[in-house]
């Protein structure tokens, strides 16, 4: 069960330092990152040489999608290519951030270890020391605007975003 518990962001742990299951850890990070657009090869290395060698194989559309040709836009064998954006007016105009529900949050830490620009912090500690620090919006405007990155990595669904209609108008896409 302590597997499961730590594979699924359970853990009542404080921290991963010297526990055996923190291969664990890094293979959900590993299999999250991967489920997301904008793929680092360079972070899948690092967190790989952490992680276990366990093959995955492919599921039956997956491997039927490999003899397709890619779509537009697309270079084949290669994640899609990624739209460069430009902001129409300044960031400080624009409230585009993640918001935490600190009763859902499970301290888990994924979204700080995620999020490049760094966003997130860890909040105070739980008083009674029992549980993790859960963690807080500590920079809301180095927040990338349209990035939805943190939502799906989020085990606990603690991290919210506006709706993303209303903040296409503050990007201009290059092409």
């Amino acid at each position: 069960m302590l597997i499961l518990d730590c594979f699924f962001g359970r853990c009542e742990k404080l921290s991963c330092e010297g526990c055996p299951f923190r291969p664990v850890r890094s293979l959900r990070r590993l299999l999250k990152s991967r489920r997301m657009e904008g793929f680092d090869d360079e972070q899948a290395e690092a967190t790989l040489s952490e992680a276990p060698q366990i093959p995955l194989p492919l599921p039956q559309k997956a491997q039927e999608k490999t003899n397709e040709a890619p779509p537009p836009g697309q270079v084949e064998g290669k994640a899609p290519l990624k739209r460069k954006k430009r902001l129409l007016v300044p960031r400080e105009d624009i409230p585009w951030y993640p918001t935490i529900n600190p009763d859902l949050c499970n301290g888990c830490g994924d979204c700080k270890v995620l999020c490049k620009p760094g966003v997130f912090e860890l909040g105070p500690p739980d008083p009674t020391g029992v549980q993790r620090p859960k963690l807080v919006v500590a920079h809301p405007y180095k927040c990338l605007v349209l990035c939805t990155r943190c939502v799906p990595i989020c085990t606990s669904g603690a991290i919210t975003l506006p709706p993303r209609e209303e903040f296409e108008g503050f990007v201009e896409y290059l092409d």
